[in-house]
C-alpha cells in the first residue's frame, strides 16, 4: 500500500511524521510526502504553489497570543484550500492509495473524503479532538473558531462546486491487481 503524508512543512511536524513514515516503510508500505520540499530523505512531491507556512514564518515569529493564532490559522486554511484544489491530481499521479494526515492541517481530510480513499490523522503536535471527548487545544477562544468555521464553510462549498469526479481509490486498486 503507498502511503501519503500531508503535513507542514515545518521541522515540528516533519519529524515525528517521517518518523512514522520510516516505521511503516519498514513494513513494506511505500510512503511519499505529498506538498513537501524535504522530509529527511524520503521521498517527496514539492507543491506547485508557495509554502504560505513557511513563507509567513518571520512574521508570524514577531506576534504574540491571540493575533499569532489568529493569523497562524489563516495562513494553515489558505494553504489548506489551495492543496484540496490539486489532491485529487497528485493523488492519482503518485498512485497514492491512503492518506496519513497530520491534524493541523485542517480539513484537509475533505479531499480523502472526496476521493472515496482511506485516511487518518496523526496528532505529532498539538492534539485537536473534533469529537468533542476533550478540550480542543484552542478552547476559550470562541471567536476564532467561529470565524474560522465560517471560513471553512465558504471554502468547502467552493471546493465542492469547483472538483471533479475522480477514479476512487478502490477502483485504482483493482485496476491494479488487474
Amino acid at each position: 500500500m503507498k502511503l501519503g503524508f500531508i503535513c507542514p512543512n515545518v521541522p515540528g511536524h516533519l519529524n515525528p511524521m517521517t518518523a512514522l513514515a520510516r516505521q511503516l516503510q519498514a513494513r513494506n508500505h511505500d510512503v511519499v510526502f505529498l506538498y513537501s520540499s524535504e522530509a529527511a530523505g524520503l521521498p517527496c512531491v514539492p507543491a506547485d504553489e508557495k509554502d504560505q507556512v513557511n513563507e509567513s514564518r518571520p512574521e508570524i515569529s514577531k506576534m504574540q497570543g491571540e493575533d499569532a493564532l489568529q493569523f497562524a490559522s489563516h495562513v494553515v486554511m489558505a494553504q489548506t484550500e489551495s492543496m484540496l484544489k490539486t489532491l485529487p491530481e497528485v493523488v492519482e499521479t503518485n498512485d497514492v492509495d491512503a492518506l496519513v494526515i497530520d491534524s493541523v492541517n485542517f480539513y484537509a481530510e475533505l479531499g480523502a473524503m472526496q476521493l472515496g480513499m482511506p485516511y487518518l490523522h496523526v496528532a505529532g503536535a498539538a492534539h485537536f479532538d473534533y469529537s468533542g471527548y476533550t478540550p480542543l487545544c484552542l478552547y476559550g477562544r470562541m471567536k476564532l473558531l467561529l470565524e474560522l468555521s465560517s471560513e471553512t464553510e465558504r471554502m468547502s462549498r467552493g471546493l465542492l462546486r469547483s472538483w471533479r469526479t475522480p477514479t476512487p481509490a478502490s477502483k485504482r486498486m483493482r485496476r491494479k491487481s488487474d
